[in-house]
């Protein structure tokens, strides 16, 4: 078989295993009730992410490749980029150990910033839906539950001003600053994001790629197990800290899982260009 084949094949079966697990991870918390807003949010953030892993399966061609398939890169990187958001947002809100104070800080500016959005949305399309009322209701007192927060006071006053101004973000951190404290290489993940975005976008580049893309040939073959290894990489991280999160109700992991997500975690954790 086609060294380049062979290797699509690997990446496929590897997210393959990795979704099986993950599916059966979430089933395994049937008829639990969530402790807290933490375990709460990191099964549903989860299952999302998870959701996005079973599309980019089902976008993902299989050998043999007929020659007249068209092959539709931009959707595959788009719902890989979107799989790797959420699990920057798992990470932010439960994966990632702080202490009870940063946590409920946390939920609050997440909260926020989710609210603010929808004001937003509602605004723009001119809506007078009763909805509007109750979210400025809710924005009030989420502002003002974090502005009041002990966390904040440890914060810069730019941000203190964001909030106070209705310009919240999702996260106080960085993705450079989140990916320091859970371990990921800065430069591996900000490489990730660009490259998928370079085919998400519509610029002359992803035009071109994807006219030029002929079924079956290597090149393409590459290009589209990419993605699949991204996912991978960030899904087995999150498998592991919804593994650490929901024991003892998790089901047995298979050796050579292990082995994968620890292959991946060491992409992750020193990037591409320091692995040897």
């Amino acid at each position: 078989m086609e060294d380049h084949v062979q290797k699509y094949r690997e990446a496929y079966e590897e997210l393959s295993d990795l979704l099986t697990h993950a599916v059966a991870l979430i089933d395994a918390q049937s008829g639990y009730v969530p402790n807290g807003d933490r375990e709460f949010y990191a099964e549903r953030i989860f299952t999302k992410m998870v959701c996005h892993g079973l599309s980019l399966q089902r976008l993902t061609p299989s050998p043999p490749f007929p020659g007249d398939e068209l092959w539709d890169i931009s959707s595959s990187y788009a719902v890989a980029r979107s799989l790797i958001e959420t699990y920057e947002a798992l990470a932010y809100v439960s994966l990632e150990p702080v202490d009870e104070k940063e946590r409920e800080f946390r939920f609050l500016l997440w909260k926020l910033h989710a609210q603010e959005r929808r004001r937003e949305m509602l605004r723009l399309i001119g809506s007078a839906h009763p909805e509007a009322l109750g979210i400025e209701t809710n924005i009030a007192a989420l502002r003002s539950a974090i502005l009041g927060h002990p966390f904040t006071s440890t914060l810069s006053p730019a941000f203190r001003g964001k909030v106070a101004r209705g310009e919240t973000p999702p996260y106080h951190l960085s993705r450079a600053e989140r990916d320091a404290r859970t371990g990921i290489d800065r430069d591996y993940h900000a490489a990730v994001i660009m490259h998928l975005s370079a085919h998400v976008h519509t610029h002359p580049f992803s035009i071109h790629q994807l006219f030029d893309f002929r079924a079956g040939n290597p090149d393409c073959v590459r290009l589209m197990a990419i993605p699949l290894r991204y996912c991978s990489a960030f899904l087995g991280r999150a498998i592991l800290g919804i593994r650490q999160l929901f024991a003892p109700r998790v089901p047995v992991m298979p050796p050579h899982l292990l082995q994968i997500i620890t292959n991946w975690g060491e992409v992750l954790s020193k990037g591409v260009k320091n692995v040897g």
